[in-house]
């Protein structure tokens, strides 16, 4: 009785779960445009604070590449209020943590905090999107510095190579083909003209979200995003940049040659539907290829590894969170020498098997399980619903529609991921990659 009484309540629980909001997220907007988004979390006196802005490098010009992660660097260089190193040496003093990133369609930055602290947090955030400090020395420095990192995390590395030309074959017409960090000869040529252009014009408060989660009241968080960000005037530049990308209709193989490289790796990129254009289909793929190629229990990593020893390690995974389309990510480790283009036959053929013959009913409900299992743990935390809420956001996806992402999950049956799955499988958008040495 007390095991059925267990299995009842958790029951009860999932499906409670199911239909509420994720998040219990409220928002408002400011007048000049800035978005505020808070989730209450009053369980640790802490805060994270993160700030969106609705761009990334596909603002950039050609010609300019770079520029979008140049900037993240320097926005960490000081105003004329906060000098220097003074906003990090103060979330350091108390015992908070922060970092940046940029992508193709935002850059974020963040301080996690004690709940005490984040009047000041706000501040010098708010006081760098419009005070920053662009000195020619200090663009001279983080350009020495961002060479070496791209040396380190794409020059010095074949696998990130060919990833980075796979996507320019990808994305022919889009921003999505060209590298975040930059190409090398564009970033030698930045100016520091170009950076502050790039500063006045898109570090604006209509162009940002900012997301306070934890250890804060809705009421305080208008007060001080209000007094903070509310004095700084919005611009005037509507972003929109709207591009696509025609159908791939030749079949293309890129392939890098390198003495560096131990082991083969086969590897294929395709383009597909992003969670902007369908949640639910979006969910139905996720689901579908977790369940095909997702880690060493997937229907794949049986068949190949395990059983037959083809591969050593094969996986794939679905980014969705984009403002255009998303892509899927296939790669295999061959223990022999093998040819990408068998490889590629062997795998697809695998793919088609599986999908007709063994999608069964229980390995698609401990998918979709797993999958709210990880919605609910993603509830918790202080950082992590600011995270999920800022990317969806950052590819035009409604709060609302975050909130009430499990809808689509509870509704979605074996047929929606056969269907994706198959609608996947005629996808002839992609790029074939080989490592070799």
């Amino acid at each position: 009785m007390k095991f059925l009484l267990v299995i009842l309540l958790l029951f009860a629980t999932n499906k409670s779960l199911q239909s509420q909001d994720i998040f219990d997220a409220q928002s408002f907007n400011l007048k000049n445009g800035l978005k505020v988004v808070v989730v209450e979390n009053h369980r640790a006196p802490v805060v994270a604070h993160m700030i969106w802005y609705n761009f990334g490098s596909g603002v950039e010009e050609k010609g300019k590449s770079g520029l979008a992660h140049f900037m993240e660097h320097l926005m960490f260089k000081g105003t004329k209020k906060f000098k220097s190193d003074y906003f990090s040496n103060y979330i350091s003093k108390i015992g908070g943590s922060e970092n940046a990133f940029t992508s193709y369609d935002y850059t974020a930055y963040y301080q996690v905090v004690p709940s005490d602290k984040i009047e000041k947090i706000i501040e010098m955030e708010a006081d760098r999107m419009t005070n920053l400090t662009l000195i020619k020395s200090n663009v001279g420095t983080e350009r020495k510095v961002i060479l070496e990192e791209r040396f380190q995390r794409i020059e010095s590395d074949p696998s990130s190579l060919l990833n980075e030309s796979m996507r320019s074959v990808l994305f022919p017409n889009h921003y999505y083909g060209r590298p975040i960090i930059g190409w090398k000869h564009e970033i030698e040529n930045l100016l520091d003209s170009d950076v502050r252009a790039f500063y006045k014009k898109y570090y604006k408060p209509n162009n940002a979200t900012v997301i306070l989660s934890g250890d804060i009241t809705l009421k305080k968080a208008k007060k001080l995003t209000k007094r903070y960000y509310g004095k700084i005037k919005k611009s005037k530049i509507h972003l929109d940049k709207k591009v696509s990308d025609p159908e791939l209709r030749t079949s293309v193989f890129v392939e890098l040659k390198n003495p560096n490289v131990k082991q083969p790796i086969w590897k294929k990129i395709y383009r597909v539907k992003s969670y902007n254009q369908s949640i639910k289909d979006g969910i139905a793929l996720d689901i579908g290829l977790k369940i095909l190629a997702g880690g060493s229990t997937s229907l794949l990593y049986e068949n190949l590894v395990k059983k037959e020893k083809v591969f050593s390690m094969m996986g794939a995974y679905f980014q969705g969170f984009s403002k255009g389309d998303g892509y899927v990510y296939f790669y295999a480790i061959p223990n022999k020498k093998l040819e990408i283009k068998k490889i590629d036959e062997l795998i697809y053929k695998n793919i088609k098997s599986s999908v007709e013959n063994d999608l069964s009913m229980k390995r698609f409900e401990i998918e979709k399980k797993k999958y709210l299992f990880d919605s609910i743990y993603r509830m918790d935390g202080i950082l992590k619903p600011a995270e999920i809420i800022g990317e969806a956001i950052s590819a035009e996806i409604s709060l609302e529609e975050i909130e009430n992402w499990n809808e689509n999950l509870v509704e979605l049956t074996l047929n929606d991921v056969q269907k994706a799955l198959k609608d996947f499988m005629e996808n002839k958008n992609y790029v074939l990659g080989g490592l070799d040495h």
